[in-house]
Formats: C-alpha cells, sequence, structure tokens
C-alpha cells in the first residue's frame, strides 16, 4: 500500500490530463446536440412525474429513481449535458488519482486517465441523456473511497477511527446513489466488504465487522425500502414493475413453443418479431413494441401484462433450458463487446462524421482486446508472481471480482443491450489489465530496493 500524496510533478500532469480532456468536451457542446436513446423518454416521464406529483405518488416503477432524480434536478437539456460533460472530466480526474494511489506512477495515471477521457464512446455517452455518464462518475468515486478504506484498514498502527467511519459512511452513501442509477453495481458494497475481511485474514474482527456495516447499512435499508414499495404498489418482487417483460428477451428466440393457452399472445408476438428480424436481423427487444396491441387484445394492463409475460417466459425456459442457457452464454459474451451509442448524421461536417467514427471504431477494437485480455486475468492464478501482485494490492482482486459478478449477473438480467452494460467500468478494465501488466513486467519499487 501506498501512502497517498502528490508532489508539483503529479499536481501538473492532473492539470494536463484535465486540460486536454476538457478539449473535445467543449467541443461536443457546441458541435454535437444533447443525444435522446430509445431509454430517454422513460427518464424524462419519470423525472417529470416526481416534480408534478411532489413525489412517488403516481411513479410507475418502471426504473429505479436514481436517474430521473438527477434530470428532475438538472432538467434535461443543456444543463444536464454540461453537467454531465463535468462529470466526465471529475471521473478523469478520480481515475489519475486512483491509479497513482495503487501504483504511485503519475505518468501511468496520467495516460489511464487520458484514455478513459479520449473514449469516444465515453464521450458520446456523457453527451446523451442516459444513466452512463452519472453512474460512471458514482462508480469511480465508489472506486477511489474503496481504496482508501482498504489502506487504512492496513494501517495497524493507526488510530484515526474517526476518518476510517466518516470515509464508510461516504462510501455507504455514494454507493447508495449508484446503484439507485445503475441497479446492477448494487452488489459492488458487498464485495467491497468481503474484501476487508479477506485483508485482515479475519483478524481485528471488530473494526472489520463495523467498518462494514456502515458500507452497507444505506444501500440495505434503502433496497428493503424499495423492494417493499414496488411490492405493495405493483404486486411485484423485484427493483422495478416491469415484471416478467425483462424475462422475455431471454426468450424472444423460441417464443413459438410458448404453451398453447397462449396462442394469442403468441400470434401477436410472433408477428412483432418478424418485423423486428426484418429490420434488425435480431429477434432482442421485440416485446416493446408488442405491448401496445398485447394490452389492446388482453385487455390487461401493463403490469399485469407483464407478469403474464414472465410466467410465459419462466415456462419456456424450464421448458428449453438448451435454448436458454444458450442466450445466457450469448449475453455474457456480448458484455465484452464495448457499447456506442453516438447519432453521426447530427454531425454536419462529412469529414468530420468520417474521423470520428474511424476513430471510434479503432478504440472500440482496442478496448475489445483489452476485454479479452482481462477474461484470461484468472489463468494468472497459475502464476507465484502473479499471485503475489494480487496479494500485495487487494484493490486489484476487488476490482476484477466487481467486473466478473457484474459480467455473470447482467447476462442473466436482460438479452440485449449486454454490451452497453459494461460502459460506466469499462476504464476500470482498461485501468486492471494495464496496472497488472506493468507490475507483471516491472517490479514494484519497493521491491528493487
Amino acid at each position: 500500500m501506498n501512502k497517498f500524496s502528490l508532489g508539483s510533478r503529479q499536481y501538473l500532469l492532473a492539470i494536463f490530463s484535465l486540460a486536454i480532456s476538457s478539449i473535445p468536451r467543449v467541443w461536443a457542446f457546441f458541435n454535437y446536440p444533447f443525444a435522446f436513446g430509445n431509454d430517454s423518454a422513460t427518464y424524462i416521464h419519470l423525472a417529470n412525474s416526481l416534480r408534478n406529483n411532489l413525489g412517488f405518488a403516481k411513479y410507475n416503477g418502471t426504473r429505479t429513481p436514481g436517474y430521473p432524480l438527477f434530470i428532475l434536478m438538472t432538467g434535461n437539456g443543456e444543463f444536464t449535458y454540461f453537467i454531465q460533460l463535468v462529470l466526465g472530466l471529475l471521473t478523469t480526474l478520480l481515475i489519475y488519482l486512483l491509479v497513482w494511489r495503487l501504483t504511485k506512477n503519475a505518468w501511468l495515471a496520467f495516460f489511464l486517465s487520458l484514455a478513459h477521457s479520449l473514449n469516444l464512446g465515453q464521450l458520446f455517452f456523457e453527451a446523451s441523456l442516459l444513466s452512463e455518464a452519472s453512474s460512471t462518475f458514482l462508480f469511480f468515486l465508489t472506486l477511489l473511497l474503496a481504496q482508501e478504506i482498504y489502506y487504512q484498514l492496513a494501517k495497524t498502527a493507526s488510530n484515526n477511527h474517526s476518518r476510517l467511519v466518516g470515509i464508510s459512511i461516504l462510501f455507504g452513501v455514494v454507493s447508495l446513489l449508484m446503484a439507485a442509477i445503475r441497479p446492477l453495481f448494487l452488489p459492488v458494497p458487498f464485495i467491497a466488504a468481503l474484501f476487508i475481511f479477506w485483508q485482515n485474514r479475519f483478524s481485528a474482527l471488530g473494526r472489520s465487522i463495523y467498518t462494514s456495516l456502515l458500507m452497507i447499512l444505506p444501500l440495505t435499508i434503502a433496497t428493503l425500502t424499495w423492494v417493499s414499495y414496488i411490492y405493495l404498489k405493483f404486486h411485484i418482487l423485484g427493483l422495478d414493475a416491469m415484471g416478467g417483460y425483462h424475462l422475455v428477451n431471454h426468450t424472444s428466440s423460441f417464443f413459438e413453443k410458448a404453451p398453447a393457452e397462449y396462442q394469442q399472445i403468441t400470434d401477436i408476438f410472433l408477428k412483432y418479431r418478424e418485423i423486428k428480424l426484418a429490420e434488425t436481423g435480431s429477434a432482442v427487444n421485440t416485446i416493446w413494441d408488442a405491448i401496445p396491441e398485447l394490452m389492446k387484445t388482453t385487455k390487461l394492463n401493463y403490469y399485469s401484462l407483464g407478469r403474464t409475460m414472465g410466467t410465459i417466459s419462466s415456462t419456456l425456459i424450464k421448458e428449453n433450458p438448451r435454448e436458454y442457457w444458450t442466450n445466457i452464454a450469448k449475453g455474457w459474451f456480448w458484455f465484452w463487446k464495448v457499447g456506442v451509442f453516438w447519432m453521426p448524421n447530427s454531425i454536419a461536417d462529412a469529414t468530420t462524421r468520417l474521423v470520428l467514427n474511424t476513430l471510434l471504431q479503432a478504440e472500440r477494437a482496442a478496448l475489445i482486446a483489452i476485454n479479452a485480455l482481462f477474461v484470461c486475468i484468472p489463468f494468472a492464478a497459475f502464476s507465484a508472481k502473479a499471485r503475489k501482485i494480487f496479494a500485495r494490492e487487494i484493490f486489484l482482486l476487488f476490482g476484477t471480482t466487481v467486473i466478473w459478478v457484474t459480467s455473470i449477473l447482467q447476462t442473466f438480467a436482460e438479452h440485449g443491450d449486454n454490451p452497453r452494460f459494461l460502459a460506466p467500468a469499462q476504464s476500470l478494465v482498461v485501468l486492471l489489465v494495464t496496472i497488472y501488466l506493468v507490475q507483471l513486467i516491472w517490479k514494484p519499487a519497493n521491491e528493487q530496493k
């Protein structure tokens, strides 16, 4: 573990990184219109519901409230755009600080922070009314706080309990905000708490227990409260009121095998699946186009239809496990494909569009290669030197576990938009692979002495 301090060179490199990172964001703000994706209308509707009803009285539960609250505070236009670009700059700084703390290498921190900030995929998410930018900032703030907690706990001679308590509480609050925007990151504080016990080899149990409780209690209480709200209001057990709609994406490719008693629903769904296949070549997300006609024909409301679709999909999964597990495997594979969202036609100049598209595809190819290297990291467990690297810096093992757990959970949660689910944590993959390779090739300074 390295004590955190910044000399003049480190300050200058941090400022230089922010200065370079601001250039594409200034360009985007004045030349690239704020983009709206398929999810944007839902977020705006929920933000308006919170504002017009002064709370959750008519909140439809289709999303967790984090990003709608963010939109409520910032609007859904130019100011939201500006704030997300600022969060992108702050994320650059967080990555710089995190890498510096882990390696004491200012140049490595500089290049890795720029690798995040100059990632056009990241920039275009910041320029969209989607939850990626805000969740990326909160994700890296959570990581930085986790690293500080591990550092404080490693200082066995330290009696600065008030600092540890304060950071643990802050971690709990920030991780709660992160999960409220991106529910997929809900396990992060629990994984962080688990590695506290791993780091201390289950010694100093008192300090480990109270630190862990402070880290996980805010999210635990909020999650139980939210799940209770969803269940009492919509009679659905989960983090949102989408019922079985998410589950349908897992079964869209073999929905024709649905039980005969649901023939009317099957016929309508298959009609829209044919249209979707003709348009995109994939059956994914057919359900969202089919819902209006399904509701009209079945006379079921949105939530009842969702429960019915969930029942059908559960039956399909039970009776067709091979097809289901094939889709699960595909969803996991898609997770590493580096999802990108941007509107090239909104850029008037053809040359600029061509240059950006070329850079974007090159960066995407590089990130896919890095993701492939990350997937191979578990095989490094056979190397004694690799095991020493993970033992020396518990954060590396924590970060690797977070990515792996996320990759597995996301493929069970949804089947379709999987490449987007890695976006907030993509730069963590780059960070981990780079630090891991650097430490494999070069001995740390403390080993060279």
